[in-house]
């Protein structure tokens, strides 16, 4: 079974991280080329430790992810010990994602599963000393540890509020597995590491930007717009793997929602995803040009770290495994398509329409084109 999709036009720079640019012309398409790679060597190696999957087939699904891949990708500015905090991060949320939220026991199991994210968030705020035998609680005090001593504290402070965003909004999926358009678009941003994530990329980067200035609700926007979107473009891709592995009777994926909400095909749903994401391509370039003009270097630096992160985790998701495979260890094409295309001119993102959910029409409020009307 393989599904079509269409390009994805946008407006961006890919770059990769010097530490893992092969002097392969498409380091980003050649997974195998990170297997020896010591970032890979280490992530699989924290992986083992903390035993971050349920059985020897996940561990396998982890390694053919190839985190350092991703991570290079999302993160290509920062020291090498921040680059490798950053990787280990997505092999921890991939690892919880597949066994306490999607397909492990727990995923099906409500109370244990919100009970083991508490225990996680809470380990993860307070790393001094073990609070819980879990051992996803105690990977993510080692990410914390580790942070403390390379990071600044308030990087470190605005990536553990992200966590708690994380583990809140998988507690919110635990007990709605059949969304609203409005729930999920609000879901999808807040859960699955998609807030943090974008939020880990100035950390990596050790991008300065005030507590004033990074609280900004233009800037604000900006962070959401590209954290949104880049979780909308793992969807269709995401699509066959979710609602084959997956707990079938959760709806957590966006083109599957508005399916049921709209009573359309898939085809239909695809075409109004394609919709949104121009539109909303349309208002962040505006935006961005905007907040620029008068911007301190802390806050241009730190809206490039999200489009890095937006532009890495896009390339990625369109051409790993875990998406590429039901298995998630072999390039089956399970969809075919659905790569973003060349750089395109900023010309083509003139789409000025709202999107119509509440979750996110704030940003509209912010746009520069209001306050010429």
């Amino acid at each position: 079974m393989s599904i079509k999709l269409p390009s994805l036009p946008h407006p961006f720079s890919f770059a990769i991280h010097p530490n893992l640019a092969t002097g392969n012309s498409t380091p980003y398409l050649d997974s195998e080329l990170y297997d020896k790679n010591p970032f890979e060597q280490a992530t699989r190696a924290y992986a083992d430790h903390f035993e971050l999957y349920q059985d020897d087939h996940q561990r396998e699904r982890l390694a053919n992810i190839h985190c350092s891949w991703l991570g290079s990708m999302m993160y290509p500015v920062g020291s090498d010990e921040l680059l490798q905090i950053g990787i280990d991060f997505c092999m921890w949320a991939f690892a919880y994602d597949d066994e306490y939220c999607d397909e492990g026991p727990i995923s099906s199991d409500p109370e244990k599963f919100i009970q083991a994210s508490a225990e996680i968030w809470r380990q993860f705020e307070s790393p001094e000393h073990e609070l819980s035998k879990d051992r996803y609680a105690l990977a993510a005090r080692d990410l914390r540890i580790r942070l403390d001593k390379f990071a600044k504290p308030e990087q470190t402070a605005r990536f553990v509020e992200s966590m708690r965003i994380y583990m809140m909004a998988e507690m919110w999926k635990a007990i709605n597995p059949t969304p609203s358009v409005n729930d999920y678009v609000s879901m999808r941003v807040t859960g699955g590491g998609a807030w943090s994530f974008p939020t880990l990329g100035h950390v990596i980067a050790n991008v300065d930007i005030s507590q004033r200035d990074y609280e900004d609700r233009r800037v604000r926007a900006l962070f959401e717009m590209l954290a949104h979107l880049m979780a909308w473009e793992t969807e269709p891709h995401a699509y066959l793997k979710e609602m084959t592995r997956g707990s079938n009777y959760k709806e957590h994926n966006l083109i599957r929602v508005l399916m049921r909400e709209h009573k359309c095909t898939f085809e239909a749903a695809i075409d109004e995803y394609l919709d949104m994401r121009l539109r909303l391509l349309g208002l962040f370039l505006r935006l961005k040009e905007d907040v620029e003009k008068d911007a301190s270097e802390g806050v241009k630096a730190y809206i490039e770290s999200v489009v890095h992160y937006y532009v890495g985790a896009t390339v990625w998701s369109q051409n790993t495994r875990r998406y590429k495979s039901l298995s998630g260890n072999t390039d089956d094409n399970a969809f075919v398509g659905g790569q973003l295309t060349e750089r395109q001119p900023l010309a083509i993102f003139n789409n000025t329409k709202s999107i119509e959910i509440n979750a996110v029409r704030w940003w509209w409020h912010y746009d520069p084109l209001n306050a010429k009307r």
